[in-house]
């Protein structure tokens, strides 16, 4: 009993032993943080610090994965904070939160609207599903599932909930909007004004109603009555950034640029310190070809603001649009000397090396970027420029498409797909495209002439003259809306209408080629050609340094059989640029025809004595070789260019069709074709050996988009013919083969290939 009694602790401090042990142990508890954590996190969260907010919510997940409130906290906070990586967050969050409870119905309706922004319409309705089972009338659900009907252009069951919606709460004023937009959808313009009508009944003082009204007006071609409703919200709201925007827009389709710039300058000077709008301007000068303004306020956007990430993107990206490289560079290694693994940094470095032509390069490091950020619009569209340059045209096709995706107002990437459509005779395609780029920028001057010619092509006259001639008066000084109504004239069999649109076009630019081409081509099929070189003759004296001039004085003196004065020009020609191939083969082709052989070989045998490295005399005794059969001189000769130029396009040309038609590497001959390609895109000849190229590397996809454009531009080549029909029927399209095959021999019944051209047509 003693001894128990003197081992025991004087009964006050065994009363605070326990309690302070009691203390410790109870807030160590799991259940004590929680609470101390969503205590911190809802005071955070109130103050609109976020970042600090999603710290406390984590710890209450880690602590309680099953927490559903804080996954519920945290995909609010992500969608606060904005961008693709959170938006992915806060889809991840939400799907947690209806994992553990299906109960929530805000969440399930923001995880709905997620399913409805990345187009999976029936997963959104899934969700407005769940929380209807629950509340027939509950509003946002209506909606939701009116919008994912809507999405599926189910325009009657759409139009149906949202009335369901509105009869539930007459107040919301956005359902009428969305009301409103289904109906216009659904081509009925009457309803869809009558119902923002009817809502400024309910709420006359509704700017959001106002703002839909003006849309409205605007998309049905009252823009007289937008531009006055969008000023009625800009003074309700003179802060609205939105409504100088939209202003400063349709200005510009009402061809007003002067009141666009004036509005945008007016909302720089409403809000001196902040860069967005300095941004913005910036834009507009980038979209009105205004560069060097452009540069200056996205300079004084980063000035403002010096961690400015947009105003820094858009200023390298000008420096690369306008090929001032060195900036360009300086910008990006900057980016990427303090990280390495920087996704814009690296998504310039990529763009600097496809300028600079290692397309191989660029590729590699836009994978990389599109690795992890799978939806980075800008990527997928340079990816499609690189793969356009390869003439991988599937894989730019798809490449343009996934940057539309994820960016649907890219008009770039809608530019570039047109232009591929219409070169693959897919004029639909490409007029949807053409007309939604110009939709997001009227003076989008490509994708109207995109448009004009898929209209020619589809025969549709009328249409592609009304888009020539609007093109024709907003660049008054341009040579090409009345070169394009020219070919307009022409397809209608109106030359003489035809010579008058192309001698405009001549006035507004003296040194272009193409309008002269045309006029030559007209006068020379009257039986005019003294006329006709006579008029080359006067452009001539207006562009004298024109290499594309003298080419073509030098074909029109060949085709009166004066050989002289067609060397003579022909000489001139490759004098003033040396990589014109058409010139090239023009002199060769007349050296064959006068049988000077011999004698121009000597000569420029003379020239390399004097001049070793000179590529003009080696590519003239290329040619002349290659004509005699002596293939092994003549590839010997253009891979001597090649040393000295590795991107001599016509030497390049001429070498890959040599390997392709004499059994050598095929690989090796797709390589030279493509820089050939590379170096002198427009080349229809270069065309023809690279589809050549691909037709004998079993790629025919390939090879006939390419020997379509050789067909196309040199329609009187029975060869050209006769590779785009053997494609084709590779391709199995025995109607154009047939078609291509019997020009060819038609054109030619004794063409190198004429054999091979009957032998297919019998098989088809």
């Amino acid at each position: 009993m003693t001894s128990s009694h003197h081992s025991c602790l004087p009964l006050k401090l065994l009363c605070i032993v326990v309690t302070l042990t009691w203390l410790g142990c109870g807030s160590s508890t799991p259940e004590s943080k929680k609470a101390t954590h969503l205590e911190r996190a809802a005071a955070y969260f109130e103050k609109g610090q976020y970042h600090e907010a999603g710290i406390e919510y984590r710890n209450v997940t880690q602590l309680d994965p099953k927490h559903a409130e804080a996954h519920y906290r945290l995909a609010l906070i992500y969608l606060k904070l904005g961008g693709i990586q959170n938006l992915q967050s806060a889809f991840a969050e939400l799907t947690r939160t209806v994992e553990l409870d299906q109960s929530n119905r805000e969440a399930q309706l923001k995880l709905g609207e997620l399913y409805l922004l990345g187009n999976e319409p029936t997963k959104a309705r899934e969700r407005a599903e769940v929380v209807l089972v629950s509340a027939p009338q509950h509003t946002e659900g209506l909606v939701l599932r009116g919008r994912s009907l809507a999405v599926e252009k189910r325009h009657k069951e759409a139009i149906e909930e949202l009335k369901k919606a509105i009869e539930a709460d007459p107040k919301v004023m956005q359902t009428y909007i969305d009301l409103s937009r289904v109906y216009f959808s659904a081509n009925d313009r009457e309803s869809a004004e009558r119902i923002l009508n009817q809502a400024l009944k309910v709420n006359p003082r509704s700017t959001d109603i106002l703002v839909a009204l003006g849309d409205f007006r605007e998309s049905s071609g009252k823009l007289d009555q937008a531009e006055v409703i969008f000023k009625q919200v800009l003074e309700a709201e003179p802060a609205n950034d939105a409504m100088y925007l939209r202003l400063s827009h349709l200005y510009l389709r009402q061809n007003r640029p002067m009141d666009a710039e004036a509005m945008l300058q007016k909302l720089v000077a409403a809000k001196p310190q902040d860069e967005a709008p300095l941004i913005q301007l910036g834009d507009f000068y980038t979209a009105t070809g205004q560069t060097d303004k452009a540069l200056t306020n996205y300079q004084d956007a980063l000035t403002q603001k010096p961690d400015s990430l947009p105003a820094r993107d858009k200023l390298i990206s000008l420096y690369l649009d306008t090929r001032k490289l060195e900036e360009a560079a300086a910008q990006t290694k900057h980016i990427l000397d303090k990280n390495s693994r920087d996704l814009s940094g690296r998504f310039f470095d990529a763009r600097i090396r496809l300028i600079k032509g290692a397309v191989d390069e660029a590729i590699s490091l836009l994978q990389g970027v599109l690795k992890d950020e799978p939806q980075f619009a800008g990527a997928h569209h340079f990816l499609g420029v690189a793969h356009l340059q390869k003439r991988d045209l599937a894989r730019a096709r798809a490449s343009f498409a996934d940057a539309i995706k994820y960016n649907p107002r890219l008009g770039e990437s809608r530019t570039a797909l047109a232009q591929l459509y219409l070169t693959e005779n897919s004029t639909d395609l490409a007029l949807e495209q053409a007309q939604a780029a110009i939709q997001l920028n009227p003076r989008n001057v490509q994708a109207a002439l995109i448009a004009g010619a898929a209209y020619r092509q589809k025969g549709d006259l009328a249409k592609s003259r009304q888009v020539f001639e609007a093109i024709a008066r907003a660049l008054p000084k341009e040579p090409m809306g009345p070169y394009q109504l020219g070919l307009v004239s022409r397809a209608e069999k109106n030359d003489a209408k035809a010579l008058a649109y192309f001698e405009e076009a001549l006035k507004r630019r003296p040194s272009a080629i193409e309008p002269i081409t045309q006029i030559a081509m007209i006068k020379t099929a009257q039986g005019k050609a003294d006329e006709a070189r006579k008029q080359v003759s006067r452009q001539l004296d207006q562009a004298p340094q024109s290499p594309l001039l003298h080419n073509l004085l030098g074909q029109l003196w060949a085709h009166e059989k004066n050989y002289a004065q067609a060397e003579q020009e022909f000489r001139k020609a490759i004098e003033l640029n040396d990589s014109l191939f058409q010139a090239y083969l023009n002199l060769a082709g007349i050296y064959l025809g006068m049988g000077k052989q011999d004698q121009a070989m000597k000569e420029y045998e003379e020239v390399l004595t004097k001049n070793p490295n000179s590529i003009a005399a080696h590519m003239m005794l290329g040619m002349i070789q290659e004509g005699r059969n002596e293939f092994d001189k003549a590839q010997a000769r253009y891979e001597t260019i090649l040393k000295l130029n590795p991107r001599f396009a016509p030497a390049a040309n001429n070498l890959a069709w040599i390997l392709a038609e004499r059994g050598g590497n095929l690989d090796v001959a797709l390589a030279h074709a493509q820089t050939a390609r590379e170096g002198s895109p427009d080349d229809p000849r270069i065309a023809d050996t690279l589809g050549w190229v691909y037709y004998k590397k079993n790629a025919f996809l390939l090879a006939v988009n390419l020997l379509k454009e050789a067909v196309e531009k040199l329609p009187n080549e029975p060869a050209v013919h006769y590779h785009y029909g053997m494609a084709q029927a590779k391709n199995n399209n025995s109607v154009e083969a047939k078609r291509a095959l019997q020009t060819a021999l038609k054109l030619n019944a004794r063409f190198d290939g004429a054999e091979e051209a009957r032998k297919t047509l019998e098989s088809l």
